[in-house]
């Protein structure tokens, strides 16, 4: 994900506001810029809102710096052929840089939960499938890799990015070593915990270096790292 041309902007917060669900009243009592001000905006207007205004706007829609932000989790719905999440894509050059994993699971209904992680962000997408068949949610992402989970994503907590990614890792990390699909555990360790495993991958050839472990292992549980997952971190990483 890159920063895009000041002209593409506009677009872009329009397709957010309707993934995100949110109203212009909504989102105008947030930001504090007027609703009349933002609709006329996002037509194409740019005079109407000032560049700090529109930062702020961006920041409030899940975008800092050209990029999806970290530290929120982002929930999206988009309901047949796709094209608000296709959009978004495009303006946030997926191509380019795309998602690298899409999660998805096989259990029926109308409405299909999905998570995406793409660079640090999670995105938790709630799509029904259009009647035509033509919209491909892999092909539209460019996911690097699709994880097809036997468990229903849609009780996944989505209290915080944080917890769902945690709950996602230990899910695909279960169904990894079931099937004995060794890529996808080696994956899944370093691309979707790759901060946790940066924290917990120091030396504990002396005390100091136990004691950081210790530290790091107290705070990976306390975050919602089930014991079963360090466990399994632990004998792969520091008993070989």
């Amino acid at each position: 994900m890159c920063t895009m041309s000041p002209d593409r902007i506009p677009q872009l917060a329009s397709a957010l506001l309707r993934l995100s669900g949110q109203t212009l009243s909504a989102v105008s009592q947030a930001t504090g810029i007027r609703t009349a001000n933002l609709s006329v905006w996002l037509r194409g207007k740019p005079q109407v809102i000032s560049a700090a205004r529109v930062t702020a706007l961006m920041h409030h829609l899940g975008i800092e710096g050209g990029q999806l932000r970290g530290d929120v989790l982002h929930q999206w719905a988009d309901h047949g052929q796709l094209d608000l999440l296709s959009a978004v894509c495009t303006l946030l050059h997926a191509k380019d840089s795309p998602p690298a994993w899409l999660f998805q699971d096989e259990q029926p209904g109308l409405t299909k939960t999905r998570f995406l992680q793409w660079g640090n962000a999670w995105i938790r997408l709630a799509v029904t499938p259009d009647t035509s068949g033509l919209a491909d949610l892999a092909s539209i992402t460019r996911a690097q890799r699709v994880v097809t989970m036997p468990y229903a994503l849609a009780s996944i907590n989505t209290d915080s990015a944080q917890m769902a990614s945690h709950a996602l890792l230990e899910l695909a990390q279960q169904v990894a070593v079931d099937v004995g699909d060794d890529e996808l555990l080696d994956g899944l360790m370093h691309r979707l915990n790759e901060d946790q495993a940066a924290e917990l991958a120091f030396s504990t050839t002396n005390p100091a270096g136990w004691a950081q472990l210790e530290r790091a292992l107290r705070s990976a549980l306390k975050n919602g790292v089930s014991p079963a997952g360090l466990a399994r971190w632990i004998a792969r990483y520091h008993c070989q």
